[in-house]
């Protein structure tokens, strides 16, 4: 945290570059989330955000997250989280969930496996 951001009151924000789905206004549109902190987010803008504006965004396994707009201008976003988030499931990348070990799930994908019957 620098000096600013301590005379501010912001939470400690890190730099990254995460693919993010928002959906505002019914309208579904992918970003790039540039900066991350527990209660906000920067992200990319191509003049569609607007301050004030209500919206829901998902990234990494976390999904639906309302936000406010809390900034704009023609290129960057700046959000506000409505509650705190998980800021290491917002950079874990979708699809890395609970691996199954045991069972015929376990063989779901194997190149080596019967339709019907038991993998070898």
């Amino acid at each position: 945290m620098n000096d600013d951001d301590s005379l501010h009151g912001r939470d400690k924000r890190s730099s990254v570059i995460i693919r993010a789905n928002i959906v505002v206004a019914g309208m579904r549109l992918e970003r790039r989330v540039r900066n991350l902190s527990l209660h906000g987010a920067c992200i990319d803008n191509q003049n569609d955000l607007i301050v004030g504006a209500t919206v829901y965004v998902s990234m990494g396994t976390l999904d639906d997250l309302a936000a406010e707009v809390m900034w704009a201008n023609p290129r960057l976003a700046g959000l506000r989280f409505t509650l705190p988030i998980d800021l290491e499931a917002a950079r874990r990348p979708r699809g890395t969930g609970t691996v199954a070990s045991a069972g015929w799930m376990r063989d779901v994908d194997s190149a080596y496996r019967i339709r019907g019957g038991p993998a070898r």
